[in-house]
């Protein structure tokens, strides 16, 4: 049986204390504490770590450590933020904190959350209790919920995947909370292509099947990636219904959410999600390229609609880039 005190949070940070400061004093109000909360500032350039630690200490007595230094386990740490020394993306932000995870703390699961999230207080024991369900390693999603209007579901659990393009499409999103037990597990599981990193938890057995988060994504379906993974080991992919999330979206990296034009996303970010999809497609679907290289005459005539015909070029870098294999952080970045 998996309980909260068994699952350490991992809290991705990178510029963004005042996000990772409000989701910390929601995790401290969650009806049972975690085993531990683990944050990894992916070298800020800002003033996050100082003020993270500062704002943490009334919560708890968290510890500094250095990734070069990460210390070791005389007592299963509670509270740690590790201090990363360059930033190589979502994946490895993550994992650093994983693996820090293991070697200090006695738990044996992993909350991924995003630090621009503030879960309800049953939010853990919810997850924990739909992972208890199941007969064997599973991955386990919330129900994200917009933080601007905190009666609109953003996601339950993650995304319908449509494999030949790499496409994600956020299940039940637009509609309201108080519909929410209407809405049949059942049927959302079945077609559930990936759970969305901003609330993932995962045990360390399933990992042991899929490995780590790939780095080379950078950011961007990375959890569709693991997702796809997990499913290929026969690991399923599950909802959380009563486990709530808030989600501010996009808070980090200045991507539109849902509720503003994608459009005006930045340009590097558009790369990633171009080029992650490509890539997506070419390594698990790979009978689709031709079809996948037909739908970017879509995406560059869009652009063309848009009046930006100066990201027409940017489409077809990220698809070239995507199935030659060429990842990692971007040149815009």
């Amino acid at each position: 049986m998996l309980h909260p005190q068994d699952v350490a949070v991992i809290l991705l940070n990178y510029n963004g204390a005042q996000d990772t400061i409000a989701c910390l004093h929601s995790l401290y109000t969650l009806e049972t504490l975690p085993g531990a909360i683990i944050v990894v500032d992916n070298a800020s350039v800002d003033d996050s770590v100082p003020r993270i630690m500062s704002a943490w200490r009334q919560w708890a007595t968290p510890r500094l450590v250095h990734a070069q230094n990460p210390g070791e386990k005389k007592e299963p740490a509670k509270a740690v933020l590790l201090q990363l020394d360059e930033n190589n993306g979502y994946a490895s932000g993550n994992n650093a904190g994983i693996r820090l995870a293991k070697s200090l703390t006695s738990c044996t699961a992993y909350w991924i959350l995003n630090n621009d999230t503030e879960p309800d207080r049953y939010a853990l024991e919810s997850l924990c209790k739909r992972y208890n369900m199941a007969e064997g390693p599973s991955l386990v999603g919330s129900t994200l919920v917009f933080h601007c209007d905190k009666m609109t579901i953003q996601c339950t659990g993650g995304n319908e995947l449509t494999s030949a393009l790499g496409l994600t499409t956020p299940l039940h999103q637009r509609e309201t909370l108080t519909n929410l037990n209407s809405i049949s597990t059942e049927e959302t599981e079945k077609i559930l292509g990936n759970i969305t990193g901003a609330s993932l938890l995962l045990h360390e057995d399933v990992l042991r099947h899929t490995g780590l988060l790939r780095e080379d994504f950078f950011l961007y379906l990375e959890d569709t990636d693991f997702s796809i993974r997990a499913r290929k080991a026969g690991i399923p992919l599950l909802w959380a219904c009563d486990s709530i999330v808030f989600h501010k979206e996009g808070g980090t990296t200045g991507a539109a959410s849902a509720n503003n034009a994608r459009f005006q996303r930045p340009l590097w970010v558009d790369y990633l999600m171009l080029r992650n999809r490509a890539r997506l497609v070419r390594d698990h679907y790979p009978l689709a390229i031709p079809l996948l290289c037909a739908s970017y005459l879509a995406v560059a005539f869009k652009r063309l609609l848009r009046k930006q015909p100066d990201r027409v070029p940017l489409v077809f870098k990220a698809l070239w880039h995507g199935l030659a294999g060429k990842m990692g952080k971007p040149e815009v970045c």
